[in-house]
């Protein structure tokens, strides 16, 4: 049923910003429960492609705030490697997956 995979989603996007908001100083607990989150969320949607938009996301987005970060454009308070926290990767990784299965909820017909 799509309104329960969408719903999923929505709770997943909430809970990767609450868990950011509420723990980013405390960089290692906010890197594992964010990996726990993303863990639950890989199980569910059970899909290599999935897991490639993690990897790729986590990556990529991270790389790309590192590049801002080394002109200027922002900065974190809390950091762990080159200037951004752990948590970053996670973050970039959980907003790819959430992105795609967005997508793929919109592009699926209602059973009716």
């Amino acid at each position: 049923m799509r309104w329960r995979s969408n719903l999923f989603n929505c709770i997943f996007a909430v809970l990767t910003l609450s868990i950011t908001i509420l723990f980013y100083r405390k960089v290692l607990l906010a890197t594992i429960l964010l990996l726990a989150l993303a863990f639950i969320a890989l199980i569910k949607w059970k899909s290599k492609l999935t897991l490639l938009v993690f990897i790729f996301g986590a990556i990529f987005g991270t790389m790309a705030e590192m590049v801002a970060i080394k002109f200027g454009v922002w900065n974190y308070s809390v950091t762990s490697i080159f200037n951004v926290p752990y948590w970053l990767f996670v973050v970039w990784g959980n907003a790819a997956i959430f992105i795609y299965h967005l997508a793929l909820g919109l592009g699926e017909k209602e059973e009716k």
